[in-house]
């Protein structure tokens, strides 16, 4: 039988198939492979039982090959790539104006992932209702004039949920964001469900994981969105520091333009992007972010040696 992952616990996985969801185990074979034999979003294929322990209704025996995924880098132990979600179409990266505010460097990275995923992505801003900041405005109008299309939306207000709507349907779409954004309470009201939510501290205004595990919710008209737990920060997995620039689009286009092919856009001579920034032509706050993210990455490198 088969079928798609809906659901995946550190002990079993949810399949969907016709309609109807089964609790399935994974094969012997399968749990030795690695650290993601199966996430949410395979299709696979499921040998249905009785009696498996605890009344599991299947066993998962085989994944089909994984057409495009988004990950990101899990640094508990020894540091390895969590992938987040698997047979995706676009990537909807959930921010909110306050509680927790916004940080551009996470959504930035968020961006770069899911280009070099080859997924499109756009940015959710949530919470509008609770009114945006003028150097906010500033910054967020970089995005659209770099491709990345912007939703303004308040799931407390019902604003811009239609907008929202439109932009999943018929589309399979994973939201993620940082805790407490508001992920789950915009899945509930565009889906009409109820997805439990959590308040956001107000002393450190860091969000609680409402979502634990990822989950994957089926529409009409073949719209799936998928739900993800909040991140403290997004880091980046499986890029080489060179190609970093190549993923942030207003950058890429003057990356040809570099003298050495492993300019890292810092102080080389010859470099493209550097003679871009001091003619205006790619923002100062965006460079700044390029920067953050290389080092973290250049960091993160040094440390798994």
């Amino acid at each position: 039988m088969r079928g798609q992952v809906v659901f995946r616990s550190s002990k079993d996985a949810m399949v969907l198939s016709e309609g109807r969801k089964f609790r399935c185990e994974l094969a012997g074979r399968l749990r030795k492979k690695g650290k993601n034999p199966v996430v949410v979003g395979d299709w696979v294929e499921v040998e249905l039982t009785e009696g498996i322990d605890d009344g599991a209704d299947g066993r998962i025996v085989s994944v089909e090959e994984r057409k495009v995924w988004i990950s990101r880098r899990r640094d508990v132990g020894r540091a390895r790539e969590l992938i987040i979600a698997a047979n995706l179409d676009q990537v909807a990266c959930v921010f909110s104006i306050a509680k927790p505010r916004i940080k551009f460097g996470a959504l930035d990275r968020l961006l770069m992932a899911a280009a070099a995923s080859q997924l499109p992505a756009f940015l959710v801003l949530n919470k509008i209702d609770l009114g945006i900041p003028e150097e906010m405005e500033e910054r967020l109008a970089i995005y659209p004039r770099i491709g990345i299309e912007v939703l303004h939306c308040s799931a407390t207000a019902d604003e811009g949920l239609d907008q929202l709507k439109n932009k999943l349907e018929g589309k399979a779409t994973v939201l993620t964001g940082p805790s407490g954004v508001g992920k789950s309470s915009l899945i509930s009201k565009v889906l009409g469900i109820q997805i439990r939510t959590s308040p956001v501290s107000e002393h450190n205004e860091k969000g609680k994981h409402t979502t634990t595990a990822v989950t994957w919710h089926t529409a009409e008209a073949g719209t799936a969105i998928i739900d993800t737990p909040g991140f403290r920060d997004w880091a980046l997995w499986g890029l080489d520091p060179c190609e970093l620039a190549q993923w942030m689009p207003d950058l890429a286009g003057e990356v040809g333009q570099c003298r050495f092919r492993d300019c890292l856009h810092r102080q080389e001579p010859g470099c493209g992007v550097l003679a871009a920034l001091s003619e205006q032509r790619i923002d100062p706050l965006r460079y700044r972010s390029y920067i953050g993210i290389l080092d973290s990455v250049l960091e993160r490198q040094e440390r798994d040696r």
